[in-house]
């Protein structure tokens, strides 16, 4: 994210102008020197980079108290650029209310307005939601990761059971076939026994 706010304000720095044009509350160029053109620049981003470097550095209570302030401006004035705001808010990781399936249909719905977005607003709006769409991919793809990794093991887990069951079914059939085997062995002692006392008792001696 960090990296994404530093290769838009190279680009918007070198690129783009406001021309003189307004949309919602953001600043005119009525100065168009090259100066004016890029303070005006560096004003528009910071209202949008700023709230971002809360999100992403401040602690727990900035962050809650920033994304709080956002979304109330959004719900509030829904203009543009408080719409953009909320969306890089919602795109931007690291706090709890981030939401990139939210940001990713906001920034979509913001891109598809055509010239009501400046063109570093542009910039900014398209490479986030680059940044959210990859991020919903690689989500997507750890999830069918875990869910194939989940029904292996409980594949296994069933694979085991099931040849440990048969385990201690062999086992008892084993256990069971000794004792029967104990059992004849015991007869037929029995019966030796029995055949030995017989033969003593008729020997004349």
């Amino acid at each position: 994210m960090v990296r994404a706010a530093t290769l838009l304000l190279a680009v918007a720095l070198t690129g783009c102008s406001f021309g003189g044009r307004t949309t919602d509350d953001r600043p005119t160029a009525g100065d168009s020197t090259p100066a004016a053109t890029a303070a005006s620049r560096s004003d528009a981003l910071a209202v949008y980079l700023d709230p971002l470097r809360d999100l992403l550095e401040g602690d727990a209570v900035v962050q809650a108290d920033r994304f709080r302030g956002i979304a109330a401006a959004a719900d509030t004035a829904p203009t543009t650029t408080n719409r953009l705001r909320l969306a890089l808010a919602l795109a931007t990781p690291a706090h709890p209310a981030t939401d990139a399936a939210a940001a990713q249909q906001l920034l979509r719905e913001l891109l598809a307005t055509g010239d009501a977005l400046l063109p570093e607003e542009h910039i900014l709006a398209l490479i986030h939601l680059k940044d959210v769409e990859q991020r919903l991919i690689l989500d997507a793809e750890a999830q069918r990761l875990q869910t194939a990794a989940a029904a292996a093991a409980a594949q296994r887990n069933g694979r085991s059971a099931q040849q440990l069951q048969a385990a201690l079914e062999e086992n008892r059939r084993l256990r069971l076939e000794l004792d029967e085997a104990r059992a004849k062995l015991d007869a037929i002692t029995n019966i030796e026994r029995s055949i030995r006392e017989r033969e003593n008792d008729s020997d004349p001696r």
